[in-house]
């Protein structure tokens, strides 16, 4: 059965390239395909009466693997050469997404009244939003490999958002597409810069005609985050920074060009694992970990931590750290409600200036003196 199964995916993931190949002509075409400034996982090419939008690589460890989707506001605008393409009839009105971050970007675009089914609705802290799931407005559609496609289905979505870990996901959408449900891969978790997750509005408006509301927003956003980096840059005293906390007997340490090497160095910090020249997390040991840890003067991120306490219970070896013995150990879960939704990872994803505001305010309080922690709280 094993082998079947990698069989059914090899022959997915088969079909999609082929299918890539045959739209390879229409990149390169078209006005807007700079469209994205630091993200690097779509593309967009503008034809005019229609869109042809290319996603690459959105999984882990996925290479060479593309998607491409027709958007217009007519089906009789695009070319019969691109009529296999997933096509989605803009603007859409009944949305399914399976990441909170896409609630929080679709909510800054003005239409979180779209968002019909999630996955997870435990997690999410947008208010507006929890008080539509309490009524049954905005239904639990599942996570993963238990997805309730009955519901998914029954809701009737224009579009279903997706992401995926790793290329089992293909299965999945697979499905999915043979309910006749369009499927839209997005892989804005992967991205290894903030503005570059927060970049993917951009590719969400185009889903609502709303790419120019994007745009000032995105610039905004760009502009303020890029002044605060500029206050940090010419900084010397750089405190070394701890992130994370082990799962288990491992360590999941965010690799040196990923999503937070590059918060903690743009705010001002040296990161201890700076060296990995990886986007991905690298899983390490415990032992190899605190070698490096006992260094550390600033510890982020560590994981579901609400105090000390709970840190030296999780393990008595952290009582030895220099940086438990500070306290300088901050999380970002400031703001979580009383269902486990944590606002770092919905709204923090499109506000990664206030997200970078407070950690300059951790690593260098002199430099942002005005400014109240936001999404991080020090641990007492």
């Amino acid at each position: 059965m094993k082998r079947i199964r990698w069989y059914i995916l090899a022959l997915l993931l088969f079909t999609c390239c082929n299918r890539i190949s045959e739209v390879e002509s229409a990149r390169g075409e078209g006005k807007g395909q700079s469209y994205a400034k630091y993200a690097s996982g779509f593309e967009v090419n503008d034809f005019g009466t229609y869109r042809v939008l290319h996603v690459f690589d959105p999984w882990q460890s996925s290479k060479g693997v593309t998607f491409s989707y027709v958007l217009a506001n007519k089906r009789e605008f695009v070319p019969d050469s691109l009529e296999h393409l997933t096509f989605i009839k803009t603007p859409v009105n009944r949305v399914v997404t399976l990441s909170t971050t896409h609630v929080a970007m679709i909510d800054q675009l003005g239409k979180g009244g779209s968002i019909k089914g999630v996955s997870g609705t435990g997690f999410i802290y947008n208010s507006r939003l929890r008080s539509r799931i309490e009524v049954g407005d905005v239904k639990e559609v599942g996570y993963d490999q238990g997805l309730n496609y009955e519901i998914i289905v029954g809701l009737q979505p224009d579009v279903l958002f997706m992401y995926g870990v790793d290329g089992s996901v293909m299965a999945t959408s697979q499905k999915l597409a043979e309910l006749k449900v369009p499927v839209i891969f997005c892989g804005d978790y992967l991205e290894p810069h903030p503005l570059g997750k927060a970049e993917w509005i951009r590719f969400l408006s185009l889903f609502y005609n709303l790419e120019e509301r994007a745009d000032r927003f995105f610039q905004e956003i760009d502009s303020v985050y890029n002044s605060y980096k500029s206050l940090t840059e010419q900084t010397k005293n750089r405190p070394l920074v701890l992130t994370g906390l082990p799962w288990k007997d491992t360590w999941y340490m965010a690799g040196g060009e990923s999503f937070a090497a590059t918060l903690i160095k743009d705010a001002g910090g040296e990161y201890l694992w700076a060296d990995s020249h990886s986007a991905e997390a690298i899983p390490l040991d415990l032992e190899s970990v605190y070698a490096r840890a006992v260094k550390a003067e600033i510890w982020i991120n560590p994981g579901a931590a609400t105090s000390l306490n709970e840190l030296q219970n999780f393990d008595q070896r952290f009582t030895e750290l220099g940086v438990i013995q500070s306290g300088m150990i901050f999380n970002n879960n400031e703001r979580l409600n009383t269902t486990g939704g944590n606002d770092y990872w919905e709204s923090g994803t499109v506000r990664p200036d206030l997200v970078l505001a407070d950690l300059i305010k951790v690593f260098h309080p002199d430099l942002l003196t005005d400014h109240r922690l936001f999404y991080y709280r020090q641990l007492k």
